[in-house]
């Protein structure tokens, strides 16, 4: 059949026949490339639906489609009729499951093997791409998800959800976004939102679906970030103002001792060092060097020092600084 791209081995061309029945796959190899268009679809052609699977549903369950693109309106159920809060025989668990796409790539309507029909559940690991909306749900456990820092859903703990899954997720707005956390002071299952530990109401960016040893890290606050970096700035500065008092100091000193002479008695001429001068200078060396530089050194660096580790770096006790720089509720790896 000319004009149309068949999928090898390894390749993702745009028409698959990989799983057509083979009924479907003689027509269109024997049809011009007009009526295989016809057949596969190509604009507005009435096609077979041969790469759309029948959707098992259960008595509770309705559904709209067209094709392999279905809309499921029932209650939680994640794969066959004995899963899920559905299949727990729980209340207050309605869910909307919009898919395009069940079995993505191995969809197909009849099994090329047998010639049977197919029937599929949900798979929501498989399926091409989901919205889910449920009203008491395990979604952390139905897609697979790590704990993070924020913690999981489960079986015990059912919640209310929105999951989005597919290749690719774009979110777009033409002003912003805004992804907010713990803005109700009950869940969907009227268990009251607890004040005394937070930590889970953050939000976590995992990549890979890792949160293994040391990979899950508090994202940092910029501006505090930026404010700590400048207070460092500003202790440097003060630690070279230090330095510089001292080597002038000692510079003086130094000068002091090396120019300095003595007066003979016999007939006014010089001879050994001034100690008197020198002396002078040494005292005076001595007493700047204390207050400019030992003191400085000695008392307020250290406190400059814990100061800034209080406000920026540290929790200790669970209770950080007013400027603490690493995010209390939201991580990354």
């Amino acid at each position: 059949m000319s004009g149309f791209e068949i999928e090898s081995e390894n390749s993702h061309a745009g028409i698959s026949e990989k799983n057509m029945p083979a009924a479907d796959k003689e027509e269109v190899q024997q049809s011009t490339p007009a009526a295989a268009a016809q057949i596969h679809g190509v604009g507005s052609g009435d096609t077979t639906h041969w790469d759309a699977p029948r959707l098992i549903l259960a008595r509770n369950e309705e559904a709209v489609g067209k094709g392999n693109a279905w809309i499921r309106f029932g209650k939680d159920r994640p794969g066959n009729l004995l899963t899920g809060e559905s299949g727990r025989g729980s209340s207050h668990c309605a869910a909307v499951d919009i898919v395009a796409g069940y079995s993505a790539w191995m969809a197909t309507k009849v099994n090329p093997k047998t010639g049977k029909n197919v029937y599929v559940d949900p798979d929501f690991k498989v399926d091409a791409a989901r919205i889910y909306l449920s009203q008491k749900a395990n979604p952390d456990g139905y897609f697979g998800l790590v704990k993070g820092n924020v913690g999981n859903t489960s079986t015990n703990r059912p919640v209310s959800t929105v999951a989005l899954k597919a290749d690719t997720v774009r979110i777009m707005a033409r002003e912003n976004i805004k992804l907010v956390t713990r803005m109700d002071q009950f869940n969907a299952q009227s268990g009251k939102m607890a004040n005394t530990f937070t930590g889970t109401y953050g939000i976590d960016l995992i990549g890979m679906n890792d949160d293994g040893p040391g990979m899950m890290q508090p994202l940092v606050k910029g501006h505090h970030l930026a404010m700590c970096l400048d207070d460092m700035i500003k202790l440097l500065e003060v630690i070279v103002t230090i330095l510089e008092n001292f080597f002038k100091y000692d510079r003086d000193f130094k000068n002091a001792v090396q120019k300095h002479t003595h007066m003979s008695p016999f007939y006014g001429t010089e001879t050994a060092p001034d100690f008197k001068a020198t002396l002078m200078t040494g005292v005076k060396t001595a007493i700047a060097s204390t207050l400019n530089v030992d003191l400085p050194l000695a008392l307020n660096f250290p406190l400059d020092v814990t100061a800034l580790r209080s406000d920026y770096l540290t929790d200790e006790g669970g209770v950080p600084g007013p400027k603490y720089i690493l995010s209390k509720y939201n991580s990354t790896n």
